[in-house]
């Protein structure tokens, strides 16, 4: 047991990777070396006496340099740590929480849920999603909404519910014709005591691994939304005279890519690069935990079968 464990090297590395982002979000606010206040530094004098202006670049004081303003951006980084990661979070759970119970329902292949199901994930499978996202997402009343962060979740959850939907109820129809399921369903046991007490159980190792495959497909749909600066969270206001436009108001990793992409045509790539090496590194290490658990439990149902 302990060998085929040591031979997972996905789960270790995955689980490794996941432990590095929880110290960062919980802990990374508090180093030595993070400004967590955020503090623009308008000038600098260098060790010859020299006046420097932002941006900065790495050094004992900025670790990976600062933006225009002076301000570190290994900070920004850990600051939005915790944001990003509860917004992935909250999009994958909101997103099971809707589809599994409806995969249930459409477990029979017939009936209302079925149609459900099928119908959304039909209508969302013919639009790739990060067009569906941004579309959506552009809607005046949501681009304007006072709470747009929690729409946004809502909207970026509802899109692939009909996937995740649609793969549970297929996973439960299989179950279905399994004996102890036939057993409980001649014992006349309710469908809601069927559910939780025998498709649930049966489902879990799957629903699991799922899970954490699309925290890293959510990472990758913000980060794409980033790039294209969609944000999650903005407020109107005017700029110049005569030129309102949307100001990003978060540190979410997605909003600082969104927020230093147009530095790219100046050839300033460590602005974007950053945020970017971070958003790659969740995206592998879920990626590498889903994959390292579902070898996991393959091995364990080689073991008890």
């Amino acid at each position: 047991m302990e060998g085929r464990f040591v031979k997972n090297i996905p789960l270790i590395l995955g689980a490794g990777m996941i432990g590095v982002l929880i110290i960062l979000m919980l802990f990374g606010p508090y180093l030595p070396f993070v400004d967590e206040q955020l503090e623009p530094v308008k000038h600098r004098w260098s060790e010859d006496k020299r006046l420097q202006l932002p941006p900065y670049p790495p050094s004992v004081h900025n670790l990976l340099g600062s933006d225009k303003n002076g301000v570190d951006l290994f900070s920004k980084i850990v600051m939005g740590t915790k944001e990003t990661l509860l917004i992935v979070l909250g999009i994958t759970t909101l997103r099971y929480m809707i589809a599994v119970p409806l995969g249930l329902l459409a477990r029979r292949q017939k009936g209302l849920g079925h149609v459900i199901v099928q119908g959304w994930n039909q209508i969302f499978s013919f639009i790739p999603t990060i067009l569906a996202a941004v579309l959506l997402l552009s809607i005046p009343p949501i681009q304007n909404a006072e709470h747009r962060l929690l729409i946004a979740i809502v909207v970026l959850a509802v899109i692939e519910v009909g996937r995740v939907a649609q793969v549970t109820a297929e996973r439960a129809h299989q179950v279905g014709k399994e004996e102890y399921i036939e057993a409980g369903t001649a014992l006349g046991l309710s469908s809601r005591r069927m559910a939780r007490s025998y498709y649930l159980p049966a489902l879990a190792p799957e629903v699991i691994v799922g899970f954490c495959i699309d925290l890293g497909k959510v990472m990758l749909l913000i980060g794409q939304l980033g790039i294209l600066q969609i944000f999650l969270q903005h407020v109107w206001v005017e700029v110049h005279f005569f030129t309102p436009k949307y100001l990003n108001t978060s540190l979410n990793w997605s909003a600082l890519l969104a927020e230093h992409r147009r530095e790219v045509l100046s050839s300033k790539f460590g602005f974007i690069f950053y945020p970017a090496a971070f958003i790659a590194f969740s995206i592998l290490a879920f990626n590498l935990l889903g994959e390292g658990l579902r070898r996991r439990m393959k091995q364990k149902y080689h073991t008890t079968g």
